[in-house]
């Protein structure tokens, strides 16, 4: 009887540990499926980053380039000005200076006036141009920064996976070594209940 009744406990225990061991095969399973789906996150989460950024990209272009005729209307405006003023600076009658020094004064105050609109001008498309630059860099810093994300996502789920895989095994060693130290248990039971019986 009580050689049964350690056999049952010993089928249990093996029972037990084994549950156990498919229940962390199953955790294992569970985390690398967990690991994909937080790489996929990770990966629309970049995708959709570098959408904003190509988005702010291209309005930043738009902008540059509206930017960019407006400026050449401006210009050919003001150029349109200048030369009028320049006309009406000829046809002007001097009184006792030399129309020449008068012209080129004035044809170098429009010469100035034009410089600092052009230099206004191309700090503006400087900066929109680096701007744009800019757009292009954080795409792909989140990019790359989306990637190792993923990777590192999927490395964790793996490791996670592995623990899981050793635990499962050291489970299923473990039932392997009850169920041997159970059944020689019980025979060594066996063995001595009929020693004691046969004892002369």
């Amino acid at each position: 009887m009580a050689t049964a009744l350690a056999l049952v406990g010993t089928a249990m225990s093996v029972k037990g540990q084994l549950d156990a061991a498919k229940a962390a095969e199953d955790a294992a399973k569970a985390a690398e499926e967990q690991a994909k789906y937080n790489a996929q996150v990770a990966v629309n989460n970049m995708v959709g980053n570098q959408n904003d950024l190509a988005f702010q990209e291209s309005a930043a272009a738009l902008e540059n380039k509206v930017g960019m005729q407006q400026a050449q209307v401006e210009r050919k405006a003001l150029r349109q000005k200048l030369t009028g003023e320049l006309g009406k600076v000829r046809s002007r009658p001097t009184f006792g200076g030399s129309y020449t020094d008068i012209f080129k004064a004035a044809q170098a105050q429009a010469d100035t006036q034009l410089a600092e609109f052009d230099f206004g001008a191309s700090q503006k498309t400087y900066a929109g141009f680096k701007q744009y630059q800019d757009f292009g860099r954080q795409m792909g810093l989140a990019y790359s920064l989306g990637m190792s994300n993923r990777d590192m996502t999927l490395s964790e789920g793996a490791n996670k996976a592995y623990q899981f895989r050793v635990q499962a095994n050291q489970s299923k060693l473990g039932a392997f070594a009850t169920g041997l130290s159970g059944l020689g248990d019980a025979a060594s039971s066996t063995d001595n209940f009929k020693k004691s019986i046969f004892k002369t």
